[in-house]
């Protein structure tokens, strides 16, 4: 009870001295987009809030198969200016891309590209992009390495 009164005490003293009883901090603007959303985010974030949007994403899009039961990696791509026309990449410069691989969580089992994803945030889009990453032939359309545009001049 005398805490009580003691601090309030102080209170109304600070305030009658004009000055005020604590001192607030403006919160940072909001995110305007997913893009926003992502880069504001610390490094080790952004993968997770890359899969949880692609969760959200194929919840909403149950025609996406297979589902995503179970995650193996996540990676963040960089997309050079000077990447090759004919790439996934290409379409996404600019953008947040992360590449997703679902499947079961035993080390000695292939890696499959019917569960890899490619998720794309693109600045001031409302939804990310989401692409398969299984290719003709059982290949891997979203390599780690972007393929890059071949350069004409010597």
């Amino acid at each position: 009870m005398i805490r009580t009164y003691l601090a309030a005490s102080a209170v109304l003293l600070l305030v009658a001295c004009g000055q005020p009883a604590a001192t607030t901090e403006e919160a940072p603007p909001a995110p305007q987009g997913l893009y926003e959303e992502i880069e504001a985010a610390s490094p080790e974030q952004q993968p997770v809030l890359a899969y949880q949007h692609f969760i959200a994403y194929q919840q909403a899009h149950p025609e996406l198969t297979p589902p995503c039961t179970a995650v193996r990696g996540t990676e963040r791509i960089t997309v050079p200016d000077d990447v090759a026309a004919d790439s996934i990449y290409a379409a996404h410069r600019g953008s947040s891309v992360f590449t997703i691989q679902c499947g079961a969580l035993i080390s000695a089992t292939r890696m499959d590209f019917n569960e890899k994803w490619l998720i794309a945030f693109a600045p001031g889009a409302t939804a990310p992009t989401v692409e398969h990453c299984l290719g003709e032939r059982e290949t891997d359309r979203c390599p780690r390495q972007v393929p890059l545009a071949i350069s004409t001049t010597p």
